[in-house]
């Protein structure tokens, strides 16, 4: 069954034209804002991003994944978070088998040059030696690319918080905004699904140290376990082949605070497979998001499933925020009608972004 994403044109939102009509660009704050209270997940196109830049970064990474393992594990680095993650070094769903990806981890190229110690998540990138990848077909694209996504998601920030406005009326937005994207924290994630396998390995699957040839799998398995962006926003881009699929929640159901214990999915709820449309990307609300809107936008469950029958890639993009910038609900001061400030209990503590993205590494790596 495919699910039919809200798919969202937001030229109007970026062009210059002033004789372009404000209700346009108010439609398209409305219908982001509904379905982030709804689902939080939707596809945007016309986003101005270079189709160009899409196929270089999904090209770097097929080169990179490409490498012998021996030479790719060169670049795992678990204190910088940054570089190679192999098969089964991360289990997004607690109490199943480790993920079968693997992941070339990046994030923003210092403005200046920091000494060590490094702070977390202010380590400098891994970057391959020129001589194994050349800068023009590894790092380069990879560094375009990241900076037209930061260019994106503020926009998309943006929107988001324009979306608040109405229910949240002394929301300062615009202080907010240039206090959050300040300096942000925004990343990447090279990922590569291996496809799936007539000869099914008899030991466990995806264990940290298996090889691509000892990682298999059969079409259907699930490659990385149902989870919830814990992160602030996430756009991804899709190489073309299915395999994400979303947790659909059936009228009523309400918010579902146990978000990870999936086992007993209940009747009104089911798997939905997220199409994936060239060029588009899809977005969704992220848990710190959610958090810092006290459940006012949702962070929805969701899983990759071996579905295309070969290999599968994907480039989700991570915008974070400012590393200071402070978490805190926005029911808390006041400021939302109706009163929702219960539903988010003992989650409604105070932390930085730093402490909050240090806090959930900690949960989901093995």
């Amino acid at each position: 069954m495919s699910f039919s994403l809200p798919t969202i044109d937001i030229s109007p939102y970026l062009t210059t034209d002033r004789n372009h009509s404000f209700e346009s660009n108010k439609a398209i704050v409305t219908q982001i804002r509904q379905t982030c209270r709804t689902t939080g997940f939707f596809q945007i196109i016309n986003h101005g991003i270079n189709p160009a830049l899409q196929s270089g970064i999904l090209v770097a990474a097929k080169h990179f994944f490409a490498l012998p393992l021996d030479l790719k594990r060169q670049y795992i680095d678990t204190t910088a978070k940054k570089g190679y993650e192999e098969i089964g070094a991360q289990a997004l769903e607690p109490g199943s088998r480790p993920d079968i990806k693997e992941c070339y981890f990046v994030g923003s190229e210092p403005t200046v040059c920091h000494e060590p110690p490094y702070k977390p998540f202010e380590y400098p990138n891994i970057w391959p030696e020129p001589s194994i990848l050349p800068e023009a077909v590894f790092k380069e694209p990879i560094l375009k690319y990241h900076e037209a996504m930061c260019r994106l998601a503020q926009v998309i920030m943006e929107i988001l918080v324009k979306g608040l406005e109405d229910d949240f009326p002394r929301l300062k937005s615009g202080e907010i905004l240039e206090e959050f994207c300040r300096e942000p924290c925004a990343s990447l994630r090279l990922l590569r699904y291996p496809g799936p396998s007539s000869n099914r390995a008899a030991t466990s699957v995806g264990e940290v140290g298996d090889t691509d040839e000892s990682a298999e799998m059969c079409h259907g398995d699930v490659v990385a376990g149902a989870h919830t962006d814990f992160r602030g926003i996430t756009l991804l881009l899709q190489d073309g082949n299915r395999g994400l699929q979303v947790l659909h929640r059936g009228q009523g159901l309400g918010q579902n605070g146990e978000k990870q214990e999936l086992q007993g999915v209940g009747e009104q709820q089911m798997w939905i497979d997220v199409p994936s449309t060239p060029h588009a990307f899809v977005v969704n609300i992220g848990d710190m998001f959610e958090r810092w809107t006290g459940g006012w936008y949702r962070s929805t469950v969701h899983r990759v499933v071996s579905r295309c029958g070969g290999e599968r890639y994907s480039v989700p993009f991570f915008y974070d925020g400012n590393l200071e910038f402070v978490v805190r609900s926005l029911t808390q001061n006041g400021s939302l009608g109706g009163g929702r400030s219960g539903e988010y209990g003992q989650e409604t503590e105070e932390m930085t972004v730093r402490e909050y993205l240090l806090k959930k590494f900690d949960e989901i790596y093995l």
